[in-house]
């Protein structure tokens, strides 16, 4: 158990940091987080067991974030986990090196193995890196393309995920090609059929996200890999979002590559990251960044970790994450982001000026709602939700949120309070 001491420099560590107030700092961290509630609560009194484990954030009263897609919200255990990282890799206590880039040390294939765990696939087909950007960046720049092959993607690529392969098309004369996805789609069918379509003789990738980022919509990922293996074409899917939102088994998804950014859902530290490789893929990919390892195949995926001295601090807040999550229980987390998410959704199709533009079917979203208006545009909501320092994210066009196990109902009826005050005719 950390000692008074150590509180006292987490403590510091924050104000520094984190721009606390040296007050507001002793009464996060110079303490032990609070404890979690009893599980029992769930089945007597479940939001009274929601709303008690809200004191694990540190989430400022009188706000209300509906945008953890764009960045998430890390939990006081998470964060104590972190910063007591950082004052004990100080000391230069420990046997190891207290950073991760280089050879693995203790801390790093810890990490490794729960994930690996968490995402059901072999730990060697498990490197980490900083964000699903970092990761996109090392499939699309490792993989050897010669001009005039095809790279299939959506019209809802994020720009982490998008540019890379639009430079390479641009250095080395690749070509592009974008399936326009319905907003919303009718059936998973109709979306597998769009790629079917969009796929030639020269297609040699097809890369999509599992979870749009414009509009969170859930794609039918193992369908879509199913596709792209029958025909000999590597599939390579963005899951920023999915980690942490969503149930993932990565043999059962089947795509070759797979990102994920664990600082979103999974409630990480900002800068973490996960990226997975097939077995069978492994030898098919260049590191993007060469150390003294990068041909050392024998460290299997672990050779794209060789980045560089790196904080090690994030992949023991990681590692709390995961942590974490599994003390709640991730069904939980699922069942009761998905729930808040439904009621979310219904409130919004209830209201006529305003349509959704991904959660057609239960199937096509999980913790993120997108909607427009039908007629005219959403600047007044907008407007509402600043004053009201309610966060969101898009803009007079369309407008994403999320829900989270930190959301309470009384946030979502708020926002569709605003969302109906700025509705009427």
């Amino acid at each position: 158990m950390p000692s008074r001491r150590s509180f006292i420099q987490r403590s510091a560590l924050a104000v520094a940091l984190l721009g606390f107030s040296r007050t507001r700092a002793e009464q996060y961290f110079a303490k032990t987080p609070p404890a979690l509630p009893d599980h029992g609560l769930l089945s007597s009194e479940p939001e009274t067991y929601w709303k008690l484990l809200r004191s694990q954030w540190l989430l400022s009263p009188g706000h209300i974030n509906l945008n953890c897609g764009s960045l998430g919200c890390t939990p006081l255990p998470v964060l104590h986990a972190t910063i007591d990282h950082i004052l004990e890799a100080e000391t230069f206590a420990d046997p190891g090196y207290p950073w991760f880039g280089y050879e693995e040390n203790k801390r790093v294939r810890e990490t490794r193995q729960a994930l690996a765990g968490f995402l059901k696939c072999k730990i060697d087909e498990l490197a980490l890196v900083r964000n699903a950007t970092e990761g996109n960046n090392v499939v699309c720049n490792g993989l050897d393309l010669k001009p005039g092959d095809e790279v299939v993607m959506t019209d809802q690529e994020h720009a982490g995920g998008r540019c890379c392969w639009e430079q390479k098309a641009a250095r080395f004369g690749i070509k592009l090609k974008f399936v326009s996805l319905p907003k919303p789609p009718e059936s998973s069918g109709q979306i597998v059929d769009l790629f079917e379509k969009a796929l030639t003789p020269a297609t040699r990738v097809v890369f999509f996200s599992h979870i749009t980022s414009p509009t969170g919509l859930i794609l039918p990922a193992k369908e879509i890999s199913a596709v792209c293996r029958k025909r000999g074409i590597i599939s390579h899917a963005d899951g920023a979002h999915a980690i942490g939102q969503i149930p993932l088994d990565m043999h059962d998804l089947g795509c070759d590559f797979y990102v994920t950014s664990p600082h979103k859902w999974l409630m990480a530290p900002k800068g973490t990251g996960t990226l997975f490789i097939r077995e069978e893929m492994l030898d098919r990919l260049w590191v993007n960044v060469a150390s003294a390892e990068w041909n050392n195949k024998k460290l299997k995926a672990y050779r794209f970790s060789n980045i560089g001295t790196s904080n090690l601090s994030s992949i023991v807040g990681l590692k709390a994450a995961l942590d974490f999550v599994q003390t709640i229980g991730p069904e939980r987390i699922y069942k009761r982001i998905k729930t808040l998410a439904t009621s979310l959704r219904d409130q919004i199709e209830e209201i006529p000026r305003l349509k959704t533009t991904n959660a057609s079917r239960d199937e096509f979203f999980g913790g993120l709602v997108s909607f427009a208006a039908k007629q005219g545009d959403l600047k007044s909501v907008l407007a509402d939700c600043a004053a009201r320092k309610i966060r969101t994210t898009g803009g007079p066009n369309g407008v994403r949120v999320a829900t989270h196990i930190f959301t309470q109902r009384s946030d979502i009826d708020t926002f569709a309070e605003v969302l109906r005050r700025n509705s009427k005719s």
